[in-house]
């Protein structure tokens, strides 16, 4: 072998290994964000369970309130519960008094 193909065969070989190398840190690194990304996730879950636990206190604690304003004469106008109005027809017999002659 000369030495240029020597030097031709070295630099495949390292050309080879480099580019290995790159492959396999790039594998590394998309390992890593996905890893991230779903830590992510699973803490967002974490998130939205905690909102949804404080959104269920809280309208209990507003209700709470409520309630308990209802019975303050001043607020009891605002906040006192309303009956729906059902529509009834009402039936007015009129009745003859017996006039007395």
């Amino acid at each position: 072998m000369t030495p240029l193909v020597t030097t031709l065969v070295f630099s495949q070989i390292l050309f080879y290994i480099a580019v290995s190398l790159v492959i396999i840190a790039l594998g590394i690194m998309i390992g890593l964000v996905v890893y991230r990304i779903i830590k992510i996730v699973k803490s967002l879950e974490k998130v939205s369970e905690n909102i949804e636990i404080v959104s269920e206190d809280l309208q209990e604690n507003i209700g709470y309130i409520l309630e308990k304003l209802s019975v303050l004469p001043i607020f009891s106008m605002f906040f006192k519960r309303r009956e729906p109005k059902v529509k009834t027809k009402v039936v007015v017999k009129k009745t003859r008094k017996a006039s007395k002659k």
